[in-house]
């Protein structure tokens, strides 16, 4: 057999994809959480940014906070 053609060399740049960044005071006060929202974040890509992730993570855990994390998300919101 023989090998295949080889692809031909692109120059084009690899970009990694944008990680989201958690504050210090996120990982010092709360570990478990912010580790989770971490993998969330990771797991959903770049679409997501780290308000919404650790809200997620928190209510992973934590459902009776459900009412917290809407009021947290919509904080632009009056009420």
């Amino acid at each position: 057999m023989s090998d295949p053609e080889p692809r031909p060399v692109t120059s084009e740049p690899t970009v990694a994809p944008a990680r989201v960044g958690f504050p210090v005071e996120r990982w010092i006060l709360a570990p478990r959480t912010t580790w989770r929202a971490w993998r969330i974040a990771a797991a959903f890509g770049p679409g997501i940014d780290a308000r919404t992730a650790w809200a997620m993570a928190r209510v992973q855990w934590h459902p009776d906070e459900y009412p917290y994390m809407n009021h947290h998300l919509d904080g632009e919101r009056t009420s």
